[in-house]
């Protein structure tokens, strides 16, 4: 049994094939927020992927530099892993990192993506706005 690093919240599977991504992106429903845009699949039993969410995280050319797009997907996917820890539900996510997601404090990029989770049904509970 693997044992998470600490300060850090549990890993997600990552959404990793090609085929999967566009599925999620052509059939997902579409969210949005000033910084990210969600496209949330629920995924089938019959599909034989792993259980629980399934994420991953794009940030296109409107980027300035390399720097700036893996470092916004960075941020967006940690935030995410903290907002998704205990959600058992079987969904295929794909994140759309906007260049706003590096102007956000922690705080309130946790609070908009709790909003953004919560539009799809992936959260029951509600996270506290930020200060």
């Amino acid at each position: 049994m693997r044992s998470d690093p600490p300060g850090r919240a549990a890993f997600l599977n990552r959404l990793r094939r090609k085929n999967d991504i566009q599925r999620v992106f052509r059939e997902g429903r579409r969210f949005h927020s000033p910084s990210v845009v969600l496209h949330a699949r629920p995924r089938a039993a019959e599909e034989g992927a792993p259980r629980g969410v399934r994420l991953t995280v794009v940030a296109g050319r409107q980027f300035p530099t390399a720097v700036a797009r893996n470092r916004a997907r960075r941020v967006v996917r940690e935030a995410s892993r903290v907002l998704l820890r205990d959600t058992m539900a079987d969904w295929d996510l794909l994140l759309v990192a906007r260049t706003e997601a590096l102007a956000e404090t922690h705080q309130e990029r946790l609070h908009n993506l709790a909003e953004l989770f919560q539009s799809a049904g992936l959260l029951a509970h509600s996270i506290a706005s930020p200060t």
